[in-house]
């Protein structure tokens, strides 16, 4: 009776909750375990097991879309996130204008994808008479095929989203910074550190928590990669390949109309993405993991097992 008093009490608040956990379930759990479940069956439909993972991991192409995904990935967050972190930091500095330099970083976040991309092509021409190689003619530097040159496509694209991306990093960087306790620069300073050594020894180790969450959602933004790709070089993944990533296999198996469609194929490529995502994201929660978490985490195994 009592339980039943105190919902009738929250019943509101429940109300409330009900709507993210219908969304959560009908726009992420059933797709996704529909997704599973076409993974397993051909065109046809009928059951065919595990047959579709075995085409994919010998699949040319979804090879080449993983490598040039995790290329992309890795390079990308490996310059996204500490250069948001100098960024947020020298934001975090300044004494005039802080408002004036967010703005800044936000609007390419207001842009399109799209949009972006065609402002891109347009600067990084190939035409030697471009925005982008006229800059570099001023330093003696030949022409570059930026975009439609395959030794630096890759790299021209993760230029391109970090700089419509990263403002999003820094805004979460520069909020994490403004919660640090000043009494641990105080302490700092009356023994001695330099700026250097604080933001080494107490600004990075007090922003764990952030880092873990920019990593996480970084990670995943890179990993789904299309829209830029896609907009810049359409479904081929040109130049030779190498834009062609594991969303733009995805599509091209499940809704291209220029090529062989093939949902299971296409389903098991989502499939697996998504426990690549699950397991990146496991690694990571894993090696932030406070030690002292980490051993009352053991030691509450070893009590339920029996163990001492």
């Amino acid at each position: 009776m009592k339980s039943k008093a105190v919902f009738k009490e929250n019943i509101e608040w429940y109300l409330l909750v009900l709507i993210p956990v219908l969304g959560t379930v009908g726009f992420s759990l059933i797709p996704l375990f529909m997704t599973i479940s076409d993974s397993t069956r051909n065109m046809s439909g009928n059951y065919v097991g595990f047959l579709n993972y075995s085409i994919l991991f010998k699949d040319i192409e979804f090879r080449q879309s993983v490598g040039n995904t995790v290329y992309m990935g890795v390079l990308g967050m490996f310059l996204n996130i500490p250069l948001a972190f100098v960024l947020a930091t020298m934001l975090n500095n300044i004494k005039r204008g802080k408002s004036f330099f967010k703005t800044c970083f936000l609007l390419p976040m207001i842009m399109s994808m799209v949009t972006v991309s065609l402002l891109f092509k347009f600067l990084f021409s190939a035409d030697p008479n471009s925005i982008a190689n006229s800059v570099l003619h001023l330093f003696s530097i030949a022409p570059k095929g930026f975009f439609n040159d395959p030794a630096m496509s890759r790299e021209s694209v993760i230029f391109m989203s970090i700089w419509k991306g990263i403002g999003y990093n820094v805004i979460l960087f520069f909020a994490g910074l403004q919660t640090l306790p000043k009494e641990y620069y105080e302490a700092a300073q009356i023994d001695g550190a330099n700026e250097f050594q604080q933001w080494f020894r107490i600004t990075i180790p007090c922003m764990k928590n952030i880092f873990t969450f920019v990593y996480i959602t970084t990670a995943i933004t890179v990993l789904k990669r299309f829209t830029d790709v896609y907009a810049i070089s359409n479904e081929f993944g040109s130049p030779a390949g190498s834009l062609f990533t594991i969303m733009l296999f995805v599509f091209r198996k499940t809704f291209s109309t220029r090529w062989a469609k093939d949902l299971g194929l296409g389903s098991a490529a989502s499939t697996v993405l998504f426990l690549f995502i699950i397991m990146i994201t496991i690694i990571n929660l894993y090696i932030t993991e406070n030690d002292d978490e980490r051993g009352k985490s053991r030691r509450r195994f070893r009590i339920k097992s029996g163990g001492k």
